[in-house]
């Protein structure tokens, strides 16, 4: 793929974006100077848009644009004279948490591991509700404090991803209480059981 400013282009193997088209990963090659204007674009103000286009397209694949802090990962490739870099959007300021999904694996487990993996979300869930917390969370409205922004309207939401290095992408809400009440009911209904018990 390419991703393509007013001033640069680059290669890009991944890219994923969120729904207001805001890029939260992105893993990119190219030159140096050419990898440096797309990441001051990604960091402008004026948050220009970039255009991604699918090799030998003449039409974008998706019109996007950066945030406002990212995490930076550089790795420098001398042989083509080169910079690789990706970039993860740094939420630390929002409610909300990213999780990604590689070919052959599923997103029920790799949930679970997200959400253990979060020191600001503390709720007790088994490996093995995965897959009924992903379904059940993509129809629960995530409940925030008033004045608290940034995160999905869902405990969970799919995001846009291009490229083949992902299968899915997805935001999750750092929103314990109504995790908690998700398990509850899943406990209730006997959709999920503690160890030793006997699930649907």
């Amino acid at each position: 793929m390419i991703l393509s400013s007013a001033h640069a282009t680059v290669h890009a193997d991944v890219l994923v974006a969120d729904h207001a088209h805001q890029i939260v990963l992105l893993s990119m090659a190219g030159p140096k100077t050419a990898v440096k204007a797309i990441y001051a674009a990604l960091r402008s103000n004026h948050k220009p848009w970039l255009k991604l286009y699918e090799e030998g397209q003449t039409e974008p694949a998706a019109v996007v644009r950066g945030g406002s802090r990212y995490r930076v990962r550089t790795t420098p490739l001398p042989s083509v004279q080169s910079v690789q870099m990706t970039l993860l959007a740094q939420d630390d300021q929002t409610p909300s948490g990213y999780f990604y999904v590689l070919p052959d694996r599923g997103a029920g487990p790799v949930l679970v591991r997200a959400l253990d993996a979060d020191p600001r979300l503390v709720v007790p869930i088994l490996p093995q509700w995965g897959d009924y917390l992903l379904q059940q969370a993509q129809e629960t409205l995530a409940n925030f404090p008033d004045g608290c922004t940034g995160g999905p309207d869902r405990l969970v939401e799919a995001l846009r991803v291009h490229g083949d290095l992902l299968a899915e992408a997805y935001v999750y809400a750092r929103d314990n209480d109504t995790w908690l009440a998700l398990v509850n009911r899943g406990l209730e209904s006997s959709d999920i059981v503690l160890a030793g018990g006997e699930g649907r």
